[in-house]
């Protein structure tokens, strides 16, 4: 069997990054971004800004500071960071635990306040990833080795992230607040300085500062291990490695990528707020909404709100997030979208199946320029693991609980509740829209399993019978304790492409689908050679979806900065003629270093 997570990466977050609870969902969209991309994500945190220097403080003038006793406390910062974490990816729909790092084996010698790390139990690791596609590490402190805590020394968790890499082989990505390591500090710098693409081990000692811990870039050197640092949702980084070290191409500033919002409802709304999130990558210039008088009071900006798609559009959006429902105006707004260049996200499963063979060719390929996540799964990565698997091998069959509100109804409704109570429950949530009945009536699954099997498959759809959630039929008074009922949509390869179906059905409590709780969704992915791959995760209500149109505005995003890039590169080479120059500087010009000198 088969679960998500066939490789890993190892993701640092500084208190550069999190500088305080309000920014968790920052780190929510870049491991979602790995987490979607196949990948387990072993997460290593700092404490929130400023957290280190607090706890610091309320000893400081202690008579009799027990080194042990002073770890103890400081461990706490990254703790709290690390479970505020879990909280966010839990709340997004993402499967994630704590793990203390001496659950792994992490023990580390020498003084207590700048230890050395020695050691980590790969096979404890590598069984905490098989369980959790996604674990959240505190950094900075790990067991000692002679009793207690030792604390890794200031920037520790880098060595943490570090060493987790280093015995997993898997990559390692330092987030930090720029976008890769630079030759003077450009929070400081006077002019701007120039970045490198690539720097060797003592380059990136020499110019680090405070931006990487030393003895962390040391470890890496000892051990030939490359990193990336960058900022997170950047299209740049720097990769540290092996050298020679190199300069990136010279880059104008790059204006906020333009946005427009089509609806502000759970999704759009969600998405808004992981945008304001990214102030200098974004600016939403438009925000379509059916009733302006209804957001008078709201502290969205009054001059972002328009009500007809005409007038959204005629602030020349780059990216445009879709999110009204129903096929209409919905289907008028992405053709305009496309015919305006801009690139499109969308979460509208109606208007994607039943537009389906008209938009295909905008679907496909990593430049796709309609992207559409969203539509099925939430935060669960259905698309995306059906996409890559069928590049390795057919796909025989699919089946899973891909309606979050109707799992939820059911789960209600096995605990003794009414129909009609429990879906008022999941309306309270924001699991089910004021009119929940594409949901009850399986329209919506079966709209969900469509476009999964569209992808798993292709050719020609066939549905052979769509069935929803009905007080009588779903809730027998004699239920059988090892049974539960669930909504299950199936999709089945056939010589012409796919047939497709959705009816609630009593399961073995033993299956995988039967263990859905809540808002869950679940997928079993059945490979022709019987291999069986697995998903499950929040699959309803506001953040889950927005997390997953979020995704989509970043991979956008990555395409238009690049392109970007390109075009000011193209103009650079034609006024000076030498590449990542610029024509009033010849100093410029000289972006191969050796060393660690510049």
């Amino acid at each position: 069997m088969s679960i998500l997570g066939s490789s890993a990466v190892v993701l640092k977050f500084g208190s550069s990054v999190l500088r305080a609870p309000s920014s968790l969902p920052i780190a929510v969209a870049e491991i979602y971004r790995q987490y979607r991309g196949g990948r387990s994500v072993v997460a290593v945190v700092s404490a929130f800004e400023g957290v280190t220097d607090a706890l610091l403080m309320s000893i400081d003038g202690a008579e009799g500071k027990d080194p042990a006793t002073v770890a103890a406390l400081l461990s706490t910062g990254e703790i709290a960071s690390a479970a505020g974490l879990v909280l966010a990816l839990h709340k997004a729909g993402i499967p994630s635990r704590v793990v203390d790092p001496r659950d792994m084996g992490l023990t580390a010698t020498g003084d207590a306040t700048n230890a050395e790390l020695t050691h980590v139990d790969e096979k404890k690791l590598q069984t905490i990833l098989e369980e959790s596609p996604v674990i959240v590490v505190p950094g900075f402190f790990a067991q000692s080795a002679q009793g207690g805590l030792a604390l890794l020394g200031r920037g520790g968790s880098d060595l943490t992230a570090l060493h987790l890499a280093a015995t997993l082989g898997a990559g390692c990505v330092l987030l930090k607040d720029v976008d890769g390591l630079y030759e003077t500090d450009p929070a400081t710098s006077r002019e701007v300085p120039r970045r490198f693409a690539q720097a060797d081990y003592a380059t990136a000692e020499a110019h680090a500062g405070t931006l990487v811990q030393p003895k962390a870039v040391r470890f890496a050197s000892d051990r030939l291990l490359p990193l990336d640092i960058t900022r997170v949702g950047s299209s740049a980084c720097t990769r540290i490695a092996e050298g020679p070290s190199a300069w990136a191409p010279l880059t104008q500033d790059r204006p906020p990528i333009r946005v427009a919002l089509l609806g502000m409802g759970t999704v759009g709304g969600g998405v808004f707020d992981y945008l304001s999130q990214f102030p200098e990558r974004f600016e939403v210039v438009s925000i379509l909404v059916h009733d302006l008088e209804k957001f008078r009071e709201c502290e969205i900006s009054r001059a972002l709100l328009v009500d007809t798609p005409e007038k959204a559009f005629a602030r020349s959006p780059e990216i445009v997030v879709e999110a009204l429902p129903g096929i209409e105006p919905a289907r008028k707004c992405l053709a305009l979208a496309l015919n305006s260049g801009a690139r499109v996200v969308t979460a509208n499963k109606a208007l994607v199946a039943a537009q389906w063979d008209a938009i295909e060719p905008e679907l496909s390929g990593p430049r796709r320029s309609v992207r559409y996540a969203g539509t099925v799964g939430g935060a669960v990565p259905m698309l995306e693991t059906v996409e890559r698997l069928r590049r390795l091998t057919p796909i025989a069959s699919l089946r899973g609980v891909v309606n979050g509100t109707c799992n939820y109804v059911l789960d209600r409704c096995a605990g003794g509740a009414s129909l009609a109570h429990a879906v008022r429950g999941a309306q309270e949530l924001g699991f089910a829209e004021t009119d929940p009945s594409a949901d009850l009536s399986g329209l919506d699954a079966a709209r969900k399993i469509e476009i999964l099997g569209r992808i798993a498959f292709g050719g020609t759809p066939v549905c052979e019978a769509i069935s929803g959630i009905h007080e009588k039929s779903c809730f027998p008074r004699d239920a059988d304790p090892k049974k539960r009922v669930a909504l299950i949509a199936e999709a089945q390869r056939s010589d012409q492409g796919f047939v497709f179906k959705v009816a609630a059905r009593e399961l073995p409590t033993v299956d995988f689908l039967a263990g859905a709780r809540g808002a869950e969704n679940r997928l079993e992915i059945i490979a022709q050679d019987g291999t069986v791959t697995q998903l499950r995760g929040l699959g309803a209500g506001r953040v889950p979806t927005a997390t997953a149109v979020f995704a989509d505005v970043l991979e956008h995003a990555r395409i238009i900065e690049q392109t970007r890039d390109y075009i000011v590169m193209d103009e650079v080479k034609c006024s000076s003629g030498v590449p990542g120059s610029t024509a009033s500087s010849a100093d410029r010009g000289k972006w191969r270093v050796s060393g660690a000198h510049r």
